[in-house]
């Protein structure tokens, strides 16, 4: 409700302002009135009223000297002034002090309430248009916060926009899907299709409701990034665990969560990011666990050996692979590739491909995306791809069809995945076909 203060001399005209407009119905309510200027100002400070209806001509101070002090403390205040004389010297003083209407007595109710509306308009524009502001400088300061995290870049620019106290103690987390079958991996790739504000609420929700600041930023590459102010290694880790359990009870995604050691300014945060990064990489080397953190269950020392081995490895791979025209995988991968294209059309699991050729999930996770350059999901969503086009240009099935055929649920699902890989729908995709 916007309040409304009233300031006339005449008692009658206060009573009849009170009656003749059905406030409550327009979003109003009176705050109070007052029958003279000094009085109208004292209550003008006290309740900070969103408008003010004042006559021009009062004892002691008149509406202009009123409306210039009330303008003096807060400027945003709209005022209509009222007047039983055409004062035409007062309406121009009036209006170069920003009077939003100027109405002659006796009042007629039919332009006084046309004269609010107007007002309550522009005031309602305002507001939106400061929302709009504060959102795109945040965006920004998001964004400028984001760059400086992943790149190192701008550091001057994000530490002038930050309040230093905030970044005294804080974590970076990363909250990556962790699909155990090709069905949950098919949820968790919607969540790029127009649900990523739902999953991010959730993240905030439960950041606020342990009553920490939290900056959580756009998901990208199955994981989502926040940083999050924190109070100690315990808080860390309670935090970790409700976002594991919130994510799946609320929304029936898996997640694995990693969160680096304590920052204490914002001059850490593209190590600390660095930090987490390799944490999450290399995460099959210090366990299986869906919560791995620095001060929890692992420390600095332990991930720095792992990031050599890990490095060693990659470069003996790359060397390996280099030397060779045709790409060569290891066993695992490549049995792999055999079991998927014989069963792309079956909600494969995770735990069953790497049951058969005897490798640890995430160690295999690792392996695989290292040597294809994609993750295993994303592989067998390309192998289902390639056989759904195959079958638009050799058969007349429908797109429905194809779409169980080749193992999704959800033919709407398989559309929007085939547009998003062929940038056409599958009917215009086999349209393009039939010339060819």
């Amino acid at each position: 409700m916007l309040k409304v203060l009233l300031a006339d001399d005449e008692i009658f005209t206060i009573r009849m302002l009170q009656s003749v407009i059905h406030w409550n119905e327009m979003g109003l309510e009176i705050a109070g009135y007052a029958q003279d200027g000094e009085t109208a100002y004292e209550m003008a400070v006290k309740e900070k009223p969103d408008i003010i209806i004042s006559d021009i001509r009062m004892p002691g101070m008149d509406g202009i000297a009123f409306l210039k002090k009330v303008r003096s403390f807060d400027p945003g205040i709209k005022t209509i002034l009222m007047s039983a004389y055409a004062d035409f010297s007062y309406v121009k003083e009036g209006m170069k002090l920003g009077c939003s209407d100027y109405i002659l007595k006796p009042v007629d109710e039919t332009e006084l309430e046309q004269a609010l509306r107007k007002v309550i308009q522009d005031i309602h524009g305002e507001k939106e248009q400061k929302q709009v502001i504060s959102k795109s400088v945040k965006q920004l300061d998001h964004m400028n916060l984001y760059q400086y995290m992943r790149t190192g870049h701008g550091k001057n620019k994000v530490i002038a926009m930050q309040n230093a106290s905030r970044w005294q103690s804080y974590s970076v987390f990363f909250i990556q899907t962790n699909s155990s079958t090709m069905n949950e991996y098919t949820g968790s790739v919607s969540i790029g299709m127009g649900h990523e504000g739902y999953f991010a609420r959730v993240l905030e929700e439960t950041a606020a409701s342990f009553g920490e600041d939290e900056f959580v930023f756009d998901y990208e590459e199955n994981c989502w990034i926040m940083l999050l102010t924190d109070s100690g290694r315990r808080k860390r880790e309670e935090m970790a665990k409700e976002i594991l359990d919130r994510m799946h009870t609320e929304t029936g995604l898996r997640v694995k969560i990693c969160f680096s050691s304590p920052g204490h300014s914002l001059e850490e945060l593209p190590g600390l990011y660095e930090e987490v990064r390799s944490l999450s990489k290399y995460s099959f080397y210090v366990g299986e666990e869906d919560i791995l953190g620095y001060g929890y269950n692992c420390d600095r020392g332990e991930l720095n050996e792992v990031r050599e081995l890990g490095t060693l490895t990659e470069l003996r791979q790359g060397s390996k692979h280099g030397a060779q025209e045709e790409r060569v995988y290891s066993r695992p991968v490549a049995e792999c590739m055999q079991i998927i294209e014989k069963r792309y059309h079956e909600n494969l699991s995770l735990e069953e491909i790497c049951a058969k050729i005897a490798v640890s999930k995430n160690y295999f996770c690792y392996l695989f995306k290292r040597e294809t350059g994609i993750s295993l999901w994303n592989y067998l969503a390309e192998v289902r791809l390639q056989h759904a086009k195959k079958l638009l240009e050799e058969t007349e099935l429908k797109s429905y069809e194809i779409a169980f055929r080749v193992g999704y649920d959800n033919p709407s699902y398989f559309s929007k995945m085939f547009k998003k890989y062929e940038n056409m729908t599958p009917n215009e995709y086999r349209e393009s076909r039939r010339g060819k």
